[in-house]
């Protein structure tokens, strides 16, 4: 998990902080300062912090930047199944709940289409979370090169949110959506790239390079 030391926090989370300081308030307020009341405060913290916001560093150089904060679950070659129907590299990121739930654009991209299906709320971690609520993002980078983002909702996450729609052209690490509330992310780009990054590691939106052009 990385530390963001400059952030705003998100629009989606006005609704659930303002609900959660009016709790707050009313726990301190008939109950004094008790463990209920500083429990209610540790509960806003964790809110807002959950919908922070943070500016990134985007990497110099070319290659496919990391799209969402977490930790490789999986990275392999497979079949993408969607939109291009071939075989892809492919890296899978869970993000728990202290990660950042801001996903971005991974390279300066066309948004050739979006598709949305609804879904079970299995732990996001687990094999059965691709049943889970999800959304397809059909991207086309400027080397015309399809790349393939599947945002799932976790067993907590219970709403997508995109930003953007088919048409959108994006920037390189331009905001694409929230999940909240813990989640995964699934991107699938042409088999000429390849990863350093392996299973495990821990990767941050804008600013890991995943994947980068196999020389070999």
């Amino acid at each position: 998990m990385k530390i963001d030391y400059k952030w705003t926090v998100a629009k989606e989370g006005y609704l659930p902080i303002f609900i959660s300081i009016f709790t707050t308030w009313l726990a301190t307020a008939f109950l004094g300062l008790s463990i209920f009341s500083l429990l209610f405060f540790i509960i806003l913290l964790l809110i807002i912090y959950f919908f922070r916001d943070p500016e990134r560093i985007i990497p110099s150089g070319g290659g496919i930047i990391c799209p969402a904060d977490g930790k490789i679950i999986t990275i392999d070659n497979s079949v993408e199944n969607e939109f291009t129907k071939s075989e892809m590299a492919r890296a899978c990121i869970f993000l728990s709940v202290f990660d950042c739930h801001i996903n971005r654009s991974p390279d300066k991209v066309k948004v050739v289409e979006t598709r949305f299906y609804p879904g079970a709320f299995f732990f996001a971690n687990s094999a059965k979370s691709i049943e889970n609520e999800r959304l397809y993002i059909h991207l086309r980078n400027e080397n015309d090169e399809d790349i393939v983002m599947i945002l799932y909702a976790g067993f907590i996450a219970r709403r997508i949110v995109p930003y953007i729609k088919a048409g959108d052209s994006l920037e390189k690490a331009q905001r694409i959506g929230i999940i909240k509330f813990g989640s995964r992310v699934d991107i699938y780009v042409p088999k000429k790239y390849s990863s350093d990054i392996r299973n495990g590691d821990n990767v941050v939106a804008s600013e890991t390079l995943l994947f980068k052009i196999n020389e070999k």
